[in-house]
């Protein structure tokens, strides 16, 4: 029997599921590829495509945390957001300085948008919720909530990052009218009177954002924020360059790796540069480490640093760092380190006490409202998504070894329940976290992007060579 290429033509289609900045650059880069049978389905439900969580925000105060410099959508022009930022937004835009989010936003919508123009009849968006995935005869069908079906020969995940978990507080239930359990969720913060008082659960890049969003709204009340750790994101700083030496064989445990890096900063101090330089030098190699590292030592990390990490590696623009600072200056935001052992609803407050950190002495403290900003969620077990439990179902996917996402081939391939990669659904941002860790930015993503585009059109080049037709003349 002999196998024979045809000449015809074969197009290729691609459903991306989710339409943060994840899915809307890929799409444009997609589409921006010289492939013109390709065809790109985008589905999303909020809003419009690029804007995402992130930078939905109208808030002005919401800042970027990465500098204009390097936070282009496209990974073949490093300075695209920069041009874009001064003929769209301002143009006394410096490279170092740290945009509004809702800008950036607007820049990815925009990028999207030019490639749809430029490339008609090759995009579609549907505003809808996914609900399904299912293999079909070498493609597969994704359902929507809406009856709509999508067949694609490609299907991509970027949900971005799951929505935080309703928190289980002794003492608190359901019915609770002072806890607000989403802080991003529509009209959230509406109840809150301008001089009430406020507990914020957590003190990460969520509380940050939320303080700021009170501010913003005239809320002059006092503001207390309590983790287990105490601890806020430190404070983007003008840095000077630090050599990257972390191009060697990385350590195989954390301790040797973690006294690794307090010697570069003491080296870096010596010479009187700032430990920020030594953190950045190790982006380039931060996946390749943490790959290096053993499950038991990924699970050791995350239980003893990841905390002391996050602070230090997702720093907050001099903007909102100095803002921090005064309102903590003035008594108007103070910082609480512990764990919450009971919650009391009463008519007009809530009482919250806590254990605080490193003793077993009990605080009370007296606030009007309690809101919930741990953050996102990381086990797609606990998310409720219709679509992640249909894939769990149906053994197309699995959750990584830690819980962190979902288990990906170093293609983005995702794994099935016996670890054989698919050739047809893959994963983008976050849900790699497990494999990847640093997963999240905006510059890890773009390169992930450009990665994941040469993996679809080769699958493109793959299957157009096995459209053949079988000679039957020939044994």
């Amino acid at each position: 029997m002999r196998r024979k290429i045809t000449d015809k033509p074969e197009s290729f289609s691609v459903a991306i599921i989710g339409g943060g900045f994840s899915g809307a650059i890929l799409a444009s880069e997609l589409l921006r590829s010289d492939n013109r049978a390709l065809t790109v389905s985008l589905i999303e439900r909020e809003g419009c495509p690029g804007r995402g969580v992130a930078y939905s925000t109208n808030i002005a105060g919401h800042l970027l945390n990465v500098r204009a410099q390097n936070m282009s959508a496209r990974g073949d022009d490093p300075l695209h957001f920069l041009r874009w930022a001064r003929e769209h937004y301002s143009d006394t835009v410096q490279p170092n300085d740290y945009l509004p989010r809702r800008v950036y936003g607007k820049y990815v919508e925009s990028t999207l948008c030019d490639a749809i123009e430029e490339n008609p009849g090759r995009f579609e968006w549907k505003r809808d919720e996914a609900l399904s995935v299912t293999p079909t005869n070498g493609r597969a069908t994704v359902l929507l909530k809406s009856g709509y079906r999508i067949h694609a020969d490609a299907v991509v995940l970027a949900l971005g990052n799951f929505p935080q978990n309703d928190l289980t507080i002794p003492g608190r239930n359901g019915l609770s009218r002072r806890f607000v359990s989403n802080p991003w969720s529509v009209n959230a913060l509406d109840e809150i009177s301008p001089k009430n008082s406020i507990f914020l659960i957590g003190s990460g890049l969520t509380s940050v954002d939320v303080a700021i969003s009170l501010r913003t709204r005239g809320f002059l009340g006092k503001i207390h924020m309590l983790s287990r750790h105490g601890l806020l994101p430190q404070t983007h700083k003008p840095r000077e360059q630090w050599p990257k030496r972390w191009d060697h064989q990385p350590s195989l445990g954390i301790r040797s790796l973690l006294r690794l890096i307090r010697s570069e900063v003491e080296k870096a101090e010596n010479e009187n540069i700032d430990w920020r330089a030594v953190i950045d030098s190790m982006r380039p190699f931060a996946q390749a480490i943490w790959q290096s590292l053993p499950h038991q030592e990924r699970r050791r990390f995350l239980r003893h640093l990841r905390v002391y990490w996050d602070v230090h590696r997702h720093r907050v623009a001099p903007e909102v760092g100095k803002l921090l600072e005064t309102e903590m200056a003035e008594g108007r935001l103070e910082i609480h380190g512990g764990r919450i052992t009971e919650y009391r609803e009463n008519a007009d407050s809530v009482e919250v006490a806590y254990r605080v950190r490193g003793c077993r002495e009990l605080k009370t403290l007296c606030v009007d409202y309690v809101i919930n900003c741990t953050g996102p969620n990381d086990n797609c077990l606990k998310v409720g998504s219709p679509l992640l439990n249909d894939l769990l179902n149906q053994k197309l996917v699995r959750p990584d070894a830690l819980f962190l996402g979902l288990d990906t081939a170093d293609n983005g391939a995702l794994l099935d329940f016996n670890g054989r990669p698919s050739d047809f659904l893959y994963a983008l941002g976050p849900l790699r976290k497990g494999n990847l860790w640093e997963t999240i930015a905006v510059p890890e993503l773009r390169v992930q992007v450009s990665e994941l585009v040469l993996q679809l059109l080769s699958g493109f080049e793959g299957r157009r060579v096995e459209n053949v037709v079988l000679d039957q003349a020939v044994a």
